[in-house]
Protein backbone atom coordinates (compact mmCIF):
# COMPACT_ATOMS: atom_id res chain seq x y z
CA UNK A 1 0.00 0.00 0.00
CA UNK A 2 2.82 2.30 0.07
CA UNK A 3 4.11 4.61 2.98
CA UNK A 4 1.20 6.70 4.48
CA UNK A 5 1.26 10.54 4.07
CA UNK A 6 3.48 12.67 5.93
CA UNK A 7 0.86 14.21 7.72
CA UNK A 8 -0.38 10.55 9.53
CA UNK A 9 3.11 9.50 10.38
CA UNK A 10 5.41 10.42 12.82
CA UNK A 11 8.23 12.72 13.06
CA UNK A 12 11.05 10.40 11.99
CA UNK A 13 13.35 9.40 14.21
CA UNK A 14 16.77 11.28 14.12
CA UNK A 15 19.66 9.56 14.97
CA UNK A 16 23.27 12.07 14.91
CA UNK A 17 26.22 10.57 14.42
CA UNK A 18 29.59 12.47 15.20
CA UNK A 19 33.30 12.39 16.48
CA UNK A 20 35.33 13.87 18.36
CA UNK A 21 37.95 13.61 15.77
CA UNK A 22 38.25 13.92 12.06
CA UNK A 23 39.09 10.40 10.07
CA UNK A 24 37.79 7.88 12.52
CA UNK A 25 35.33 6.72 9.80
CA UNK A 26 32.13 8.58 11.35
CA UNK A 27 30.51 9.07 7.35
CA UNK A 28 31.33 5.56 6.46
CA UNK A 29 29.21 3.87 9.35
CA UNK A 30 26.59 6.82 8.82
CA UNK A 31 25.89 5.41 5.37
CA UNK A 32 26.23 1.88 6.14
CA UNK A 33 23.87 2.10 9.11
CA UNK A 34 21.06 3.72 6.69
CA UNK A 35 21.09 1.04 4.51
CA UNK A 36 21.05 -1.60 7.23
CA UNK A 37 18.09 0.19 8.59
CA UNK A 38 16.50 0.45 5.28
CA UNK A 39 16.86 -3.51 5.24
CA UNK A 40 14.36 -3.41 8.15
CA UNK A 41 12.07 -1.65 5.72
CA UNK A 42 12.36 2.19 7.12
CA UNK A 43 12.07 4.58 5.00
CA UNK A 44 15.91 6.58 5.37
CA UNK A 45 17.15 10.07 4.28
CA UNK A 46 21.08 10.43 5.02
CA UNK A 47 21.56 14.41 5.85
CA UNK A 48 25.10 15.28 5.05
CA UNK A 49 26.26 18.31 8.01
CA UNK A 50 29.89 18.01 7.28
CA UNK A 51 31.28 21.03 6.87
CA UNK A 52 34.64 20.65 6.18
CA UNK A 53 34.40 17.43 4.47
CA UNK A 54 31.05 16.04 3.18
CA UNK A 55 31.82 12.52 2.14
CA UNK A 56 27.86 11.08 1.52
CA UNK A 57 27.33 11.64 -1.96
CA UNK A 58 30.64 9.52 -2.60
CA UNK A 59 29.97 7.19 -0.65
CA UNK A 60 26.47 5.94 -2.31
CA UNK A 61 28.32 7.31 -5.97
CA UNK A 62 25.81 9.76 -6.65
CA UNK A 63 27.15 13.70 -7.99
CA UNK A 64 27.24 16.66 -4.90
CA UNK A 65 24.90 19.15 -4.93
CA UNK A 66 25.08 22.32 -3.11
CA UNK A 67 21.73 23.04 -1.20
CA UNK A 68 19.24 20.38 0.71
CA UNK A 69 18.19 18.90 -2.71
CA UNK A 70 16.59 15.62 -1.96
CA UNK A 71 18.33 12.60 -4.46
CA UNK A 72 17.85 9.00 -4.99
CA UNK A 73 21.05 6.60 -3.93
CA UNK A 74 19.88 3.65 -6.34
CA UNK A 75 19.51 2.11 -2.87
CA UNK A 76 16.03 0.98 -1.89
CA UNK A 77 14.23 3.01 1.01
CA UNK A 78 17.58 5.24 0.97
CA UNK A 79 17.79 9.10 -0.21
CA UNK A 80 20.27 11.19 0.31
CA UNK A 81 19.83 15.18 1.47
CA UNK A 82 22.75 17.51 1.60
CA UNK A 83 22.65 20.28 3.79
CA UNK A 84 26.33 21.11 4.60
CA UNK A 85 26.54 24.16 2.49
CA UNK A 86 23.57 25.79 4.02
CA UNK A 87 24.27 25.07 7.21
CA UNK A 88 27.83 26.79 6.59
CA UNK A 89 26.42 29.90 5.00
CA UNK A 90 24.04 30.37 8.13
CA UNK A 91 24.91 33.33 10.03
CA UNK A 92 24.48 32.96 13.91
CA UNK A 93 22.96 29.53 15.59
CA UNK A 94 19.27 30.45 15.66
CA UNK A 95 19.39 30.43 11.93
CA UNK A 96 21.05 27.07 11.74
CA UNK A 97 18.53 25.88 13.92
CA UNK A 98 15.86 27.04 11.74
CA UNK A 99 17.74 24.69 9.04
CA UNK A 100 18.27 21.80 11.29
CA UNK A 101 14.29 21.41 12.47
CA UNK A 102 13.37 21.48 9.00
CA UNK A 103 14.97 17.61 9.59
CA UNK A 104 11.91 16.36 11.41
CA UNK A 105 10.23 17.31 8.45
CA UNK A 106 11.50 15.22 6.77
CA UNK A 107 9.58 12.63 4.68
CA UNK A 108 11.03 9.68 6.37
CA UNK A 109 10.98 6.80 9.09
CA UNK A 110 14.49 7.79 10.23
CA UNK A 111 16.72 10.69 9.44
CA UNK A 112 20.54 9.95 10.18
CA UNK A 113 22.30 12.95 10.44
CA UNK A 114 25.95 12.96 9.66
CA UNK A 115 28.03 15.55 11.48
CA UNK A 116 31.32 16.74 10.79
CA UNK A 117 34.16 17.21 13.41
CA UNK A 118 34.51 20.53 11.81
CA UNK A 119 31.08 21.20 13.47
CA UNK A 120 30.74 18.64 16.01
CA UNK A 121 29.15 20.97 18.69
CA UNK A 122 25.88 20.71 16.75
CA UNK A 123 25.80 16.88 18.29
CA UNK A 124 24.69 19.17 21.51
CA UNK A 125 23.88 22.30 19.88
CA UNK A 126 20.59 21.17 18.08
CA UNK A 127 19.70 17.37 19.01
CA UNK A 128 17.70 16.37 22.54
CA UNK A 129 14.63 14.52 23.26
CA UNK A 130 13.82 12.09 20.79
CA UNK A 131 17.42 11.94 19.13
CA UNK A 132 19.86 9.64 19.54
CA UNK A 133 23.88 10.86 19.40
CA UNK A 134 26.33 7.96 18.17
CA UNK A 135 30.04 8.84 18.67
CA UNK A 136 32.13 6.77 16.60
CA UNK A 137 36.15 6.28 17.66
CA UNK A 138 39.14 4.34 16.85
CA UNK A 139 40.63 2.07 20.19
CA UNK A 140 43.99 4.55 20.05
CA UNK A 141 44.76 6.32 22.72
CA UNK A 142 44.59 10.09 20.91
CA UNK A 143 41.16 8.91 19.95
CA UNK A 144 39.96 7.43 23.24
CA UNK A 145 41.23 10.78 25.05
CA UNK A 146 39.27 13.51 22.14
CA UNK A 147 36.20 11.47 22.64
CA UNK A 148 36.33 11.69 26.28
CA UNK A 149 37.47 15.53 26.41
CA UNK A 150 34.42 15.63 24.25
CA UNK A 151 31.73 14.16 26.26
CA UNK A 152 33.30 15.81 29.38
CA UNK A 153 32.23 19.37 27.29
CA UNK A 154 28.81 17.85 26.86
CA UNK A 155 28.32 17.27 31.16
CA UNK A 156 30.40 21.16 31.90
CA UNK A 157 27.10 22.30 29.63
CA UNK A 158 25.02 20.21 31.47
CA UNK A 159 26.01 22.03 34.56
CA UNK A 160 26.02 25.52 33.27
CA UNK A 161 22.86 24.97 32.20
CA UNK A 162 20.31 23.00 34.68
CA UNK A 163 22.90 23.02 38.04
CA UNK A 164 22.14 20.38 40.28
CA UNK A 165 19.72 18.63 37.82
CA UNK A 166 22.87 17.50 35.23
CA UNK A 167 23.17 14.26 36.33
CA UNK A 168 19.36 13.05 35.78
CA UNK A 169 19.40 15.40 32.35
CA UNK A 170 22.45 13.42 31.41
CA UNK A 171 20.66 10.29 32.20
CA UNK A 172 18.56 10.68 29.86
CA UNK A 173 21.40 10.54 27.07
CA UNK A 174 20.13 8.23 24.31
CA UNK A 175 22.72 6.85 21.79
CA UNK A 176 26.19 5.10 22.11
CA UNK A 177 29.25 4.41 21.13
CA UNK A 178 31.14 2.53 17.60
CA UNK A 179 34.17 1.34 17.97
CA UNK A 180 35.80 1.48 14.75
CA UNK A 181 38.83 -0.10 13.13
CA UNK A 182 39.76 -3.05 15.50
CA UNK A 183 42.52 -5.31 14.86
CA UNK A 184 41.18 -7.86 16.73
CA UNK A 185 37.94 -8.99 18.91
CA UNK A 186 39.74 -8.57 22.33
CA UNK A 187 40.36 -4.96 21.13
CA UNK A 188 36.59 -4.83 21.53
CA UNK A 189 36.68 -4.46 25.10
CA UNK A 190 38.28 -1.34 25.45
CA UNK A 191 35.25 0.14 24.01
CA UNK A 192 33.31 -1.28 26.57
CA UNK A 193 35.82 -0.30 29.15
CA UNK A 194 35.78 3.04 28.17
CA UNK A 195 31.55 3.52 28.40
CA UNK A 196 32.31 2.49 31.37
CA UNK A 197 34.76 5.32 32.68
CA UNK A 198 32.39 7.67 31.06
CA UNK A 199 28.77 5.82 33.14
CA UNK A 200 31.24 6.58 36.01
CA UNK A 201 33.22 9.35 35.96
CA UNK A 202 30.91 11.99 34.01
CA UNK A 203 27.05 10.70 34.51
CA UNK A 204 26.67 10.11 30.66
CA UNK A 205 24.60 6.42 30.31
CA UNK A 206 27.19 5.81 27.35
CA UNK A 207 27.16 2.35 25.91
CA UNK A 208 29.45 0.34 23.28
CA UNK A 209 26.30 -0.58 20.76
CA UNK A 210 29.02 -2.23 18.34
CA UNK A 211 32.89 -2.66 16.44
CA UNK A 212 34.07 -2.78 13.45
CA UNK A 213 37.19 -4.87 12.55
CA UNK A 214 39.51 -3.95 9.91
CA UNK A 215 38.30 -5.25 6.58
CA UNK A 216 39.70 -4.82 3.13
CA UNK A 217 35.75 -4.99 2.05
CA UNK A 218 34.99 -1.72 3.65
CA UNK A 219 37.78 0.25 1.64
CA UNK A 220 36.91 -1.98 -1.81
CA UNK A 221 33.01 -0.62 -0.79
CA UNK A 222 34.39 3.11 -0.32
CA UNK A 223 36.44 2.81 -4.03
CA UNK A 224 32.95 1.42 -5.38
CA UNK A 225 31.08 4.31 -4.44
CA UNK A 226 28.68 1.84 -3.01
CA UNK A 227 28.35 1.18 0.81
CA UNK A 228 29.37 -2.41 1.87
CA UNK A 229 25.74 -3.30 3.04
CA UNK A 230 24.61 -2.93 -0.28
CA UNK A 231 27.09 -4.88 -1.53
CA UNK A 232 27.10 -9.05 -1.88
CA UNK A 233 28.48 -11.02 0.85
CA UNK A 234 27.85 -11.60 4.36
CA UNK A 235 30.90 -11.04 7.05
CA UNK A 236 30.42 -10.20 10.76
CA UNK A 237 31.18 -6.47 10.28
CA UNK A 238 28.19 -6.90 8.09
CA UNK A 239 26.08 -8.53 10.61
CA UNK A 240 27.92 -5.59 13.41
CA UNK A 241 25.61 -3.32 11.71
CA UNK A 242 22.26 -5.28 11.25
CA UNK A 243 23.15 -5.94 15.07
CA UNK A 244 23.37 -2.32 15.69
CA UNK A 245 20.36 -1.42 13.34
CA UNK A 246 18.24 -3.48 15.52
CA UNK A 247 19.43 -2.36 18.94
CA UNK A 248 18.84 1.40 17.50
CA UNK A 249 15.62 0.68 16.05
CA UNK A 250 14.39 -1.26 19.66
CA UNK A 251 14.76 1.49 21.75
CA UNK A 252 11.75 3.12 22.07
CA UNK A 253 11.49 7.14 21.45
CA UNK A 254 10.88 9.42 24.36
CA UNK A 255 9.90 12.65 23.36
CA UNK A 256 9.16 13.41 26.73
CA UNK A 257 12.27 13.29 27.94
CA UNK A 258 15.12 15.93 26.71
CA UNK A 259 19.05 15.94 27.36
CA UNK A 260 19.28 19.38 25.45
CA UNK A 261 23.18 20.66 25.91
CA UNK A 262 22.79 23.70 23.72
CA UNK A 263 24.40 26.61 25.22
CA UNK A 264 28.27 28.23 24.93
CA UNK A 265 31.01 25.69 23.96
CA UNK A 266 32.93 24.39 27.29
CA UNK A 267 36.35 23.66 25.78
CA UNK A 268 37.73 20.74 27.60
CA UNK A 269 41.82 20.17 27.04
CA UNK A 270 42.79 16.85 25.37
CA UNK A 271 44.21 14.83 28.58
CA UNK A 272 44.94 11.12 29.76
CA UNK A 273 41.50 9.43 30.81
CA UNK A 274 41.12 9.74 34.46
CA UNK A 275 41.93 6.22 35.32
CA UNK A 276 43.79 3.35 33.79
CA UNK A 277 41.43 2.03 30.84
CA UNK A 278 43.02 -1.72 31.17
CA UNK A 279 41.49 -1.71 34.61
CA UNK A 280 38.05 -1.41 33.71
CA UNK A 281 38.60 -3.86 30.99
CA UNK A 282 37.61 -7.36 31.33
CA UNK A 283 39.57 -9.82 32.92
CA UNK A 284 38.50 -12.50 30.06
CA UNK A 285 38.06 -11.27 26.38
CA UNK A 286 33.95 -11.24 25.06
CA UNK A 287 33.03 -12.46 21.28
CA UNK A 288 30.41 -10.71 19.46
CA UNK A 289 27.82 -13.58 18.00
CA UNK A 290 24.72 -13.59 17.45
CA UNK A 291 22.55 -16.77 18.75
CA UNK A 292 19.26 -17.94 19.18
CA UNK A 293 18.80 -19.72 22.69
CA UNK A 294 16.69 -20.51 25.53
CA UNK A 295 16.73 -18.78 29.24
CA UNK A 296 15.31 -21.70 31.46
CA UNK A 297 13.89 -19.60 35.33
CA UNK A 298 11.76 -20.92 37.61
CA UNK A 299 8.31 -19.92 36.39
CA UNK A 300 9.40 -20.84 32.43
CA UNK A 301 11.42 -20.83 29.27
CA UNK A 302 11.75 -18.13 27.18
CA UNK A 303 13.90 -17.07 23.83
CA UNK A 304 16.59 -14.86 23.75
CA UNK A 305 19.51 -13.48 21.31
CA UNK A 306 23.03 -14.34 23.07
CA UNK A 307 24.91 -10.90 21.18
CA UNK A 308 28.23 -12.19 23.21
CA UNK A 309 29.74 -14.47 25.09
CA UNK A 310 33.26 -14.79 27.60
CA UNK A 311 34.86 -16.98 29.73
CA UNK A 312 32.94 -15.01 32.46
CA UNK A 313 29.46 -14.87 31.28
CA UNK A 314 27.48 -13.67 28.36
CA UNK A 315 25.26 -10.67 27.28
CA UNK A 316 21.43 -11.52 25.91
CA UNK A 317 18.82 -9.50 24.70
CA UNK A 318 15.30 -10.35 25.30
CA UNK A 319 11.76 -8.79 26.24
CA UNK A 320 11.57 -10.54 29.50
CA UNK A 321 12.09 -8.35 32.87
CA UNK A 322 14.40 -9.83 34.89
CA UNK A 323 16.15 -9.21 38.36
CA UNK A 324 20.11 -9.13 39.34
CA UNK A 325 20.77 -12.51 41.25
CA UNK A 326 18.24 -14.05 39.56
CA UNK A 327 19.05 -17.51 38.13
CA UNK A 328 18.43 -19.42 34.96
CA UNK A 329 20.05 -22.19 32.82
CA UNK A 330 20.59 -20.86 29.26
CA UNK A 331 20.79 -24.20 26.51
CA UNK A 332 22.31 -22.72 23.87
CA UNK A 333 20.64 -25.53 20.65
CA UNK A 334 22.58 -23.94 18.05
CA UNK A 335 25.91 -25.10 19.12
CA UNK A 336 27.51 -28.53 18.83
CA UNK A 337 26.20 -31.03 21.64
CA UNK A 338 23.93 -28.31 22.77
CA UNK A 339 25.61 -26.80 25.81
CA UNK A 340 23.23 -26.17 29.22
CA UNK A 341 24.59 -23.86 31.53
CA UNK A 342 23.83 -22.16 34.91
CA UNK A 343 23.65 -18.27 34.72
CA UNK A 344 23.71 -15.41 37.40
CA UNK A 345 21.96 -11.89 36.16
CA UNK A 346 24.52 -9.56 36.97
CA UNK A 347 23.57 -6.40 35.35
CA UNK A 348 20.45 -4.88 33.19
CA UNK A 349 20.33 -2.27 30.57
CA UNK A 350 16.37 -1.90 30.13
CA UNK A 351 16.73 0.49 27.24
CA UNK A 352 18.24 -2.11 25.17
CA UNK A 353 16.62 -4.91 26.78
CA UNK A 354 20.19 -6.52 27.07
CA UNK A 355 20.96 -8.35 29.96
CA UNK A 356 24.72 -9.50 31.65
CA UNK A 357 24.73 -12.65 32.55
CA UNK A 358 27.75 -14.75 34.60
CA UNK A 359 28.66 -18.27 34.37
CA UNK A 360 29.39 -19.24 38.49
CA UNK A 361 30.54 -22.43 37.64
CA UNK A 362 33.86 -23.09 35.08
CA UNK A 363 34.18 -26.19 33.36
CA UNK A 364 34.02 -28.15 29.41
CA UNK A 365 30.38 -26.47 28.64
CA UNK A 366 31.79 -23.38 29.48
CA UNK A 367 35.34 -23.74 27.56
CA UNK A 368 33.14 -24.99 24.65
CA UNK A 369 30.97 -22.04 24.18
CA UNK A 370 33.93 -19.61 23.83
CA UNK A 371 35.54 -21.63 21.88
CA UNK A 372 32.64 -21.44 19.72
CA UNK A 373 32.42 -17.50 19.81
CA UNK A 374 35.97 -17.32 18.87
CA UNK A 375 35.86 -19.28 16.41
CA UNK A 376 32.59 -18.01 14.63
CA UNK A 377 34.60 -14.47 14.68
CA UNK A 378 37.61 -15.41 12.70
CA UNK A 379 35.85 -18.39 10.54
CA UNK A 380 35.38 -16.71 6.58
Amino acid sequence: MGQPPLAARRAPRLIAIGAALPGVGKSVIASNLAVAIAGLGRQVVVVDLDLRGPRQHALFGVAAADGPTERATGIRNVRLWSGAGRVARAHDAAARREILLELAALDADVVIVDVGAANRDDLWDFFGGGAARLLVSTGDRPALEATYAFLKGAALRAQRRYGGEARAVLAQFSGGLVGNVIGSPEEADKFHAFARIVREHLGIPLTAIGCLQKNPRILQAIAAGKPLLARRGLDDEVRAFHQMAESILSEPINSSSDCALDGPTADVATFPLPVDLASYERKHPRFPVDWAATLELPGGVTDVRVVDVSEAGAAIETTLHLRAEDTAVLHLYQLDGQPAVPVVVKNIVPRLGRVGLAFPQGGAAVLAIVLAGRTRRVAP
